[in-house]
């Protein structure tokens, strides 16, 4: 079972637009996927450090530009089928995550 805390937070006009954009309770969990990324970014960039990793505005904007020129080359079913595997992987470490917490809260 999940705990849920409630919050008050203070937001620039141009985020409160976005997240009452999202419909009528659905708001946090617009924030609570982007604040999710934005941790699960934060344990990369951390990871990589400890690896001696510098991961720079410059050089990742490189790695996305040949990411980008790859990705034109390949036919449209090769990007759909690699996509459909990257979420097949996230469902299956959702799922190892959700049993985790599971079992550590018994």
């Amino acid at each position: 079972m999940t705990t849920v805390k409630k919050l008050s937070i203070s937001v620039p006009q141009d985020v409160a637009e976005t997240l009452e954009q999202q419909g009528p309770g659905k708001a946090s969990a617009y924030v609570t996927g982007a604040v999710r990324a934005q941790r699960a970014w934060d344990q990369f960039r951390d990871e990589q450090a400890r690896r001696g990793v510098t991961l720079t505005s410059e050089g990742m904007a490189a790695a996305r530009a040949r990411r980008y020129a790859v990705q034109a080359e390949w036919p449209a079913e090769r990007f759909a089928a690699v996509r459909e595997r990257v979420r097949q992987h996230l469902g299956q470490e959702q799922e190892q995550v959700g049993g985790d917490q599971s079992a550590s809260a018994a």
